[in-house]
């Protein structure tokens, strides 16, 4: 797996990490200025009218035509389980409390993309894949503060990590025969549509016309990471299996702790400060680093061994 665009999937594997990093660090104090659902669908629509005016400067609107029914079928099943149902069932969760251990579960998403890269793409992970995927695990584990609860909200965020999972495998299932930004603008079209039926069924789409000018900034800066996420992470996926794709965009975790220990005064004890060490060692070896260093340590005694 040596290959450029191999090479190429890691480098935006990691560029990926860092946007969601600093877009959930974002998305955490915007989301208090506004109802999440509401918050999430504007976000949503922000990032889909930059995805359209990209494809429009680009002139890559020919990626959008000759679809066939069956991939017009798959791509708004996209929309539905990764563009609008999990993060209703993600924000509903965490409303109702219990965010240690939600946060735990959605941190796992790398578990389940692998049993679904399996199930779907017939994807066989590498032993190091499994062993950075444990690591990331243990570090996740030490993470985990506050009452150990396990109930409704679990289960929702348990469900939403879930179905993002699955929307992840049938992304890079489609996307050997549709370009990424096809994908990517379907997950967020589709999903936006749900998620406005949603609204209007609850009344609450009013909300939308009617949000706090001083959300509207925050907004504007959440879609564009919105935009530069699923940019970069289509792309990524697109070279890359799931368990490995995953595992990297773990660092984001631990991007965002920085942040908060940063500009927010936050307080990282050594327990945490233990299980960040982990996930970022975890990302390491998934994305082959280790074996890289040797290599380039190798090559000045390679001369010497005939």
């Amino acid at each position: 797996m040596g290959d450029e665009n191999y090479q190429k999937g890691i480098a935006l594997a990691f560029i990926t990490a860092l946007i969601s990093g600093f877009s959930v660090f974002m998305n955490g104090i915007a989301v208090k200025l506004a109802d999440p659902s509401v918050y999430t669908l504007a976000k949503g629509i922000g990032a889909l009218v930059l995805l359209v005016a990209a494809a429009f400067a680009l002139k890559e609107l020919k990626h959008f035509r000759g679809l066939s029914r069956k991939q017009w079928a798959m791509l708004g099943l996209i929309g539905i389980v990764g563009g609008s149902l999990p993060f209703l069932m993600f924000f509903w969760g965490l409303s109702l409390g219990g965010v240690a251990v939600s946060s735990f579960i959605y941190r796992s998403l790398f578990i389940f993309a692998a049993v679904f890269g399996y199930l779907v793409l017939k994807e066989k992970p590498e032993p190091k894949d499994f062993a950075a995927g444990f690591i990331i695990l243990i570090g996740n584990a030490l993470l985990v503060s506050g009452d150990m609860m396990l109930g409704v909200p679990q289960l929702l965020v348990l469900g939403a990590t879930v179905l993002w999972a699955l929307e992840y495998a049938l992304s890079r299932r489609i996307m050997a025969d549709v370009h990424p930004k096809v994908v990517m603008a379907a997950r967020m079209g589709f999903g936006s549509i749900v998620l406005l039926a949603f609204l209007g069924f609850t009344g609450s789409l009013s909300a939308l016309w009617t949000m706090d000018m001083a959300i509207l900034g925050w907004l504007a800066v959440t879609s564009l990471l919105l935009f530069g996420f699923v940019t970069t992470w289509y792309s990524a996926l697109k070279h890359l299996p799931l368990l490995k794709a995953t595992s990297i965009l773990a660092l984001g975790g631990v991007i965002t702790a920085v942040l908060e220990a940063v500009l927010l005064a936050k307080t990282i004890s050594a327990m945490a400060a233990l299980g960040l060490l982990l996930v970022f060692a975890g990302a390491m070896i998934a994305a082959g680093v280790p074996d890289r260093i040797r290599s380039i340590m190798a090559k000045p005694f390679s001369g010497l061994v005939e």
